[in-house]
């Protein structure tokens, strides 16, 4: 401990030797790896302040500095042995310190912590934490080579965004977002303002990202600036306004996300908003605390509504950031798995809209886990300025049917002057760049604080804040605040034509455009090419002339009219065109006709994909490929539907399925945790032994829904479980259950087959070990599976039926069955224990037993009771008179199959799912009692756990001599298995038999020798079924 005693007290030592000595033994890894008592951060922290005060005192800024001032060069060999390692060490933990930036404080912990640690996912590429540090530092390297300090950025959503963004601020300078599907001369307009600026795109651009990225990993200076980003938003003159938000905003947001939606190990953000929305920088920045991630994609993916709940399942997403529009539309269109795989979330962020009371009771019917935050803030207050759980809701904010903004964020404050909030705090920016009218207009100090004008009116309830409407001409679309005057002054700009009036009005969420004079031909078209796709209106309506109200203002209402009120068409419809036509109508809230243009009746990106996912849940059909641009009036859409196959195959009054078509589920790779895989599944796969239980349970008619089994099933560990390559454990994998659902005729129909080879075909590839089939018809529904023997023995069956009936509340799972086992049986003690079970004379029954005929002989025997001991008994006494006294043996082993799940000290194994079934050794002898030798067995196999298989086969089929030694005296060398397999009626006894020679022959790959007896019992007499024929058999 002396030599960290003596860093606190630098002041009294010679400055270099001691710089020296802390830079070798705490800045360096070399405490930690010797030493690891947990202070090495503590220590590191101190010893950093007393070298960085040091270093500013040397007029030190940059690492470059840092390097001359220490003498830290490659050939630094003075106090410790040089590793080249060391240097990139110092350099991640100098700026970890010395850096005002948030985000690259967190980045270089990550980067020292966790490495190789995932940050970034995405379907084209992962990208650790090195990576992303080293990626990011390329960039800006490059980018230090330019003198201008903007960055214009016109990339696509990928995963290459984040580096860019990062090594941009790396570099000091302020990075710029344009929309990638913008047209050109939108994004011109934002490049003008920034006539030097430095521009990357995927297209034409200074710099070859790619490239760069490719290039040799180098440490760099960091530069800093005071502003970290502009984003544009509407403005009243036509022309976007540049919010200029600086690194303390930066700051700001990133510590105000973490307040109220802390990430915490093992987290993971979606990185899904366009970037230049402000919500993007969330996204962007709020995975990096404790190591969390990112995963990447798009909300602009025409799936993503129906991808989005999968993904979160798939990647563990935890926090996701949605408008209120879009949180509708998944909680509108996802089934009760889509749901369950959205309330796995930690947080839903609201924002962009106001939060309306009717989503809020859709988000309290549908979510019960998931924290769902409405956060309130515009761009030019950084994001967010204030929060509101809606699990807060109280009572009186129920009857008032709003949903509040909330309560400030830490560093934020709210007033309300003359009815608006006015937001002041950390979070303020700026104001616009070189726009100094319009932040005066809209940045007021009061009381020496800089507070930014809303425009929102807004009411207080108990230090609650509550959004009521808006002051000005501003609306908010898709989540994104619009001036509706730049709109219409946009436009008029295209179409330059001064003696048309022009008007823009929003209604039903919809941007309409009226203009009088000819009708303009493909004006859509005109517009799309220079304006961003949200900022064209949906409906563009030509019009004689405007209406006037009597104080000769334009009469808005009669406008509107001549939209939403039409004739209804005398045109006859189909069925099908009937059904098209009530969903467009009803999603369109206008009347239409059959040969109507949706896109000029007001469809947009956002309702057209309401409407793809409403025909699919209304009409059973897959409309991935119709793509409604193309499709564009009910006519052309329903010819699209009757050219699918599925309709031409059932016709469209039919649901119901005429033959069943299953498939495996695709699975999930997500590992939640691991436990050790039991020895029968070692055998089983090791030996390609194939054996499935294959059953069905019964349920009435609505007694269950699909998703409540589901959501039973998925509690199960067994069938959330995969064997490793290895074979040496199970991954339990956050995935889906391996279930299909299908309408029919007939419920009962016969699965077995195709199930089982879907089991084969999944076990083959690694996958799930069952497969379940949901038959539901009108009067019944059944669920059908195969299990694979690895995961479920007989008594499995009955307890899984239990439990989906609700007999039982839970199963106990099949790992905490494995883990005691191993517990209670030992190497040595099982050693031990070798002697009881031996005086066989080995050679002598195995020489007997592969003399015996390969040949299926059925016995049939009396029975005193149906109890598997008396049976075994029963069984038991055959083989002395029929085998050993024929043979003439002393003793012989059989295996007695038995399903114990109940053992001493309360161990309790009755409701769980896996295979548990146990071989008893039982030691055959010429004379003896049968009855009483079996109970002392069973009772000695109870009380100790005993299962000697367990141990010898544990690390089959690498087996050492002393696991080898216990595999031949309980398995090897007991020729004869014996399974009571229960009650059968004739009919399936006869099933069984037809089965029998394809049973035989998957048994004998285990062991070839050996003589198998299935016992079952059937009408009142016990049958046995042989591998081998007996002599006088």
């Amino acid at each position: 401990m002396g030599a960290k005693e003596d860093f606190l007290n630098v002041d009294n030592k010679d400055y270099k030797d001691v710089v020296d000595r802390l830079i070798v033994n705490i800045l360096t890894t070399k405490v930690k790896i010797v030493e690891d008592d947990g202070l090495y951060e503590k220590y590191s922290e101190k010893a950093w302040e007393k070298v960085l005060e040091r270093f500013r005192q040397c007029g030190g800024e940059s690492f470059s500095d840092f390097k001359k001032i220490f003498h830290i060069s490659s050939e630094y060999k003075r106090y410790w042995g040089y590793s080249p390692e060391i240097i990139r060490e110092i350099y991640h933990r100098f700026y970890q310190h010395i850096s005002s930036s948030e985000f690259i404080k967190q980045l270089k912990t990550n980067v020292i912590q966790h490495p190789q640690k995932i940050a970034v996912f995405s379907d084209d590429k992962d990208l650790t934490y090195d990576e992303l540090d080293k990626l990011s530092d390329k960039l800006a390297s490059a980018l230090l080579k330019f003198k201008s300090d903007y960055v214009v950025v016109n990339y696509p959503h990928r995963y290459e965004m984040i580096p860019i963004v990062y090594g941009i601020l790396k570099a000091g300078k302020v990075y710029v977002p344009v929309d990638h599907t913008a047209p050109e001369k939108e994004i011109e307009v934002i490049r003008e303002k920034f006539p030097h600026s430095i521009y990357l795109s995927d297209r034409e651009s200074d710099l070859d990202v790619r490239k760069v990225f490719a290039d040799e990993d180098e440490l760099i200076d960091y530069r800093e600036n005071k502003l970290a980003y502009i984003i544009h938003t509407s403005g009243t003159t036509g022309k976007p306004k540049g919010v200029c938000a600086t690194r303390k905003n930066l700051n700001y947001i990133m510590k105000a996300c973490q307040s109220f939606a802390p990430v915490e190990e093992g987290d993971c953000y979606l990185f899904s908003t366009r970037n230049t929305f402000d919500v993007s920088i969330t996204e962007l920045f709020g995975f990096l605390y404790h190591a969390g991630s990112v995963y990447v994609y798009s909300v602009k993916n025409k799936n993503f509504y129906k991808e989005l709940p999968g993904l979160i399942q798939r990647f563990s997403i935890t926090h996701v950031a949605l408008s209120p529009t879009v949180l509708g539309l998944l909680l509108k269109y996802n089934h009760q798995k889509g749901l369950d795989q959205i309330d796995r979330l930690k947080y839903l962020m609201i924002a962009g809209e106001e939060f309306k009371y009717e989503l809020l009771r859709l988000v309290h019917e549908k979510l019960n886990k998931v924290q769902v935050i409405n956060v309130y803030g515009p761009t030019e207050t950084s994001v967010y300025a204030s929060y509101f759980n809606t699990k807060d809701m109280t009572e009186a904010e129920h009857l008032n049917k709003k949903v509040p903004i909330g309560k400030a964020l830490p560093g934020v404050q709210l007033k309300i002057v003359n009815d608006e909030l006015l937001i002041g705090g950390l979070g303020v920016t700026d104001g616009y760049y070189k726009d100094l009218s319009q932040t005066r207009e809209k940045f007021t100090a009061i009381d020496g604080e800089l507070f930014y004008h809303t425009g929102d009116v807004v009411g207080k309830n108990n230090d609650v804040f509550i959004y009521k409407a808006r002051r000005d001409h501003q609306i908010q679309l898709f989540g994104i605040r619009l001036e509706l005057g730049e709109v219409r002054s946009t436009i008029a700009s295209i179409i330059n034509d001064p003696s048309r009036d022009i008007e823009v009005i929003f209604e039903n969420n919809m941007l309409m455009l009226f203009y009088t004079g000819e009708k303009i031909a493909h004006l859509r078209e005109k517009l799309e090419k220079e304006m961003v796709s949200y900022k064209v209106p949906t409906k563009l309506t030509h019009v004689a002339e405007f209406p006037l109200t009597s104080s000769g203002k334009i009469d808005k209402k009669a406008l509107l009219e001549k939209v939403f009120v039409r004739e209804k068409s005398q045109t006859k419809v189909n069925k099908l065109e009937e059904t098209v036509l009530a969903v467009v109508e009803t999603i369109m809230q206008q009347k239409v006709t059959l040969d109507d243009n949706l896109l000029d009746m007001g469809l947009n990106s956002l309702n057209s994909i309401e409407l793809v996912l409403e025909l699919e849940e209304r009409l059973g059909l897959n409309l991935d490929h119709l793509n409604v641009y193309v499709n564009s009036s009910v006519r052309k859409i329903v010819g699209f539907m009757e050219d699918l196959e599925e309709i031409r195959d059932r016709g469209f009054d039919s649901g119901l399925s005429h033959k069943v078509r299953l498939k495996n589920i695709p699975l999930m790779r997500k590992i939640e945790y691991t436990y050790p895989s039991f020895f029968y599944a070692r055998i089983y796969h090791t030996l390609n032994f194939d054996s499935q239980l294959i059953g069905r349970i019964y349920l009435e008619k609505n007694q269950m829904t699909y998703e409540e089994i589901i959501h039973k099933l998925s509690k199960i560990e067994a069938f959330r479980s995969v064997l490793s390559k290895d074979l040496d454990h199970f991954e339990v994998l956050d995935t889906p259950i391996n279930i299909s659902k299908v309408e029919v005729d007939d419920a009962r129909i016969d699965l077995s087959e195709q199930l089982s080879q879907l089991v084969k075909e999944s076990k083959d590839n690694r996958g799930l070990l069952y497969k379940f089939a949901f038959l539901e018809s009108e009067q019944e529904a059944v669920l059908h599976y195969a299990i694979d023997h690895s995961i479920a023995d007989l008594a499995s069956l009955d307890v899984l039926e239990r439990y989906i009936l609700g007999l039982i509340p839970r199963t106990t799972n099949y790992s905490s069955y494995i883990k005691e086992v191993y517990a209670q049986n030992k190497l040595a003690d099982v050693k031990k224990d070798l002697g009881k079970f031996s005086g066989q004379d080995d050679k002598q029954v195995a020489e007997i037993l592969t003399h015996l005929e390969d040949k299926t002989t059925v016995v049939s025997l009396n029975y005193l009771r149906a109890d598997t001991k008396q049976v075994y008994t029963e069984i038991l006494l055959y083989l002395r008179q029929h085998f050993l006294k024929l043979y003439q043996l002393d003793h012989v082993k059989v295996n007695l199959i038995y399903n114990i799940r109940r053992f001493k000290d309360q161990l309790d194994f009755t409701s769980t799912i896996g295979d548990l079934h146990l071989g008893l050794s039982f030691k055959l002898n010429r004379e003896g009692n049968i009855e009483e030798e079996l109970d002392h067995l069973i009772h000695y196999y109870k009380e100790k756990m005993f299962n000697p298989k367990a141990i010898g086969y544990k690390h089959f089929p690498r087996m050492n001599a002393d696991e080898k030694a216990i595999v031949e005296c309980f398995d090897e060398s007991v020729y004869i298995s014996v399974d009571f397999l229960g009650v059968l009626s004739r009919q399936e006894f006869k099933q069984v038999q037809e089965k029998s020679s394809e049973t035989r022959n998957e048994i004998n790959k285990l062991n070839g020798r050996k003589m198998n007896i299935s016992a079952y019992i059937v009408d009142n007499q016990l049958k046995l079924i042989l591998s081998k024929q007996i002599s006088g058999e």
